[in-house]
């Protein structure tokens, strides 16, 4: 079950990572226990070297031993379990986010505002939702990465109250460096995701049209078109990596700086005994383990963060979008039974609200699967359409193969499977064009019957001048 938010709500992408927290609660706990007991390494090193080594009870070294065998396997556990309902959020989130894209496009009403494109839609439907899929990250690592800071900050100032204010105020200062640094990544982050859009867009909308660009001679000019858009693309992606490059460099820098620093204040205080060996083994272990999650912690907010939110605002300006107006088709009074109207269908029937209305066009579509699986989820909803439909003679039946756009059928065959999935809908009212023009008269008539027997009192209105379904009209 989908939990997004509104698509006008102001907060839609922090409310959307955070929309399954039976997933990214457990997931940031396990990570947070994962980095803790990571950063508990290195004391523990710091306590074999003290009270084993230094003092000469080898024994003791055993225990230490020991502790750090099972810190290393309690690690691997949190991680495991941490990393598994984080990729689990991820999918369940970016699936979530998918269909709410996918049911918008397919909405009846149409999506007013600027025109876009079948490659555009294609594109904020995968590119623009896998990157908001990625910021579920956000809402599971930076409980860790902090959690990390905090412990070692605690554990620096058990040994050395200076050493841990140090680090507890050296953290966030290299956070603000790696955000500051990454300014100009948000910006050509953002120019790089359209360029792309536009790249993918028009290369979907060349595969579609390609037999028409053919026809026409079109292909060389469009070709030439989609090049200039690929190396738009191209020089957009070279800027954004060379900011990417930038801040990774930035924030390395800040952490060795930041470890230099460290180490050298631990190094003076060990030289004048004011901290054991074991103690300064500890503090640089600790300060070498903690730059890690600080660095993470800024390149996230800096990069992914910034990625997401672009992306959000192209998905939710679909999501939001209002659908099409005045394209509401007149219909005629609609009885109980089959209606039938002697002529052409109006072209704004798929406009009529859903809810109420299944519009079956003359135009067949198929999906490449089964029978089954062009029908009804159900076999016995399906097997039932299909013979109301007259369809029982298809070899194979339910399980027959089809390929794309209804191949291994014939035009009568595809048609009955396209009327079948209309009846296995079951509407409130089911509006046919023309939906027996592929079959011979004798099976138009057993369609007729058995359609206007299936369907009962339920209001059907058929566009066609055939007689056959004339005959099973109800007179009023």
């Amino acid at each position: 079950m989908r939990t997004l938010p509104a698509a006008s709500d102001p907060r839609w992408l922090l409310k959307t990572v955070f929309s399954r927290p039976a997933l990214t609660v457990p997931a940031a706990l396990c990570m947070a226990v994962s980095f803790l007991l990571n950063a508990t390494t290195p004391v523990i090193v710091g306590h074999a070297i003290d009270e084993a080594i230094a003092k000469g009870f080898i024994q003791r070294l055993g225990l230490w031993l020991v502790v750090l065998t099972a810190t290393f396997g309690l690690n691997a556990v949190a991680a495991w379990f941490g990393r598994g309902l984080n990729a689990r959020a991820m999918l369940v989130i970016g699936h979530d986010v998918r269909m709410a894209i996918t049911d918008r496009i397919q909405d009846p009403r149409g999506i007013a505002g600027k025109p876009r494109s079948a490659g555009e839609l294609l594109a904020i439907a995968s590119t623009d939702a896998r990157r908001v899929q990625n910021a579920v990250m956000m809402t599971v690592f930076p409980v860790a990465e902090v959690s990390a800071i905090v412990y070692v900050a605690i554990i620096a100032s058990r040994i050395n109250l200076p050493l841990g204010i140090a680090i507890l105020c050296g953290g966030p200062l290299v956070v603000w460096g790696s955000v500051r640094a990454a300014k100009p990544l948000r910006t050509r982050s953002g120019i790089r995701q359209a360029a792309l859009a536009k790249a993918s867009a028009m290369a979907t909308d060349v595969v579609q049209g390609l037999r028409i660009l053919k026809g026409l001679g079109a292909v060389a000019t469009v070709s030439m078109r989609y090049a200039k858009a690929s190396d738009a693309a191209y020089e957009r992606t070279v800027d954004a990596n060379a900011s990417q490059a930038r801040l990774n460099a930035a924030t390395e820098i800040l952490g060795s700086v930041y470890v230099i620093a460290v180490g050298i204040a631990a190094g003076a205080m060990a030289k004048h005994s004011t901290i054991s060996v074991g103690e300064l083994i500890t503090v640089i272990g600790l300060t070498q383990f903690v730059i890690t999650p600080m660095t993470m912690l800024g390149r996230n907010i800096a990069s992914r963060w910034a990625a997401a939110q672009a992306s959000a605002a192209r998905i939710t300006a679909v999501l939001a979008a209002p659908g099409v107006e005045g394209r509401k088709p007149p219909l005629p009074a609609l009885g109980p039974g089959v209606n039938v109207v002697a002529e052409p269908a109006p072209e704004d029937l798929v406009f009529l609200p859903r809810e109420h209305f299944l519009v079956a066009p003359h135009e067949v579509m198929l999906f490449e699967g089964t029978v089954q699986g062009n029908i009804h989820p159900d076999s016995a909803i399906a097997q039932r359409a299909l013979y109301t439909a007259a369809g029982e003679d298809i070899p194979g039946g339910l399980e027959r193969e089809v390929g794309e756009g209804g191949r291994n059928l014939s035009g009568g065959q595809q048609q009955r499977v396209a009327l079948a999935r209309a009846i296995a809908a079951d509407p409130e009212v089911l509006v046919l064009s023309d939906p027996t023009t592929a079959v011979d008269s004798v099976t138009e008539q057993v369609i007729a019957q058995r359609v206007a027997h299936h369907r009962g009192l339920k209001p059907t209105l058929i566009y066609t001048t055939s007689l056959a379904w004339t005959a099973v009209r109800v007179e009023r």
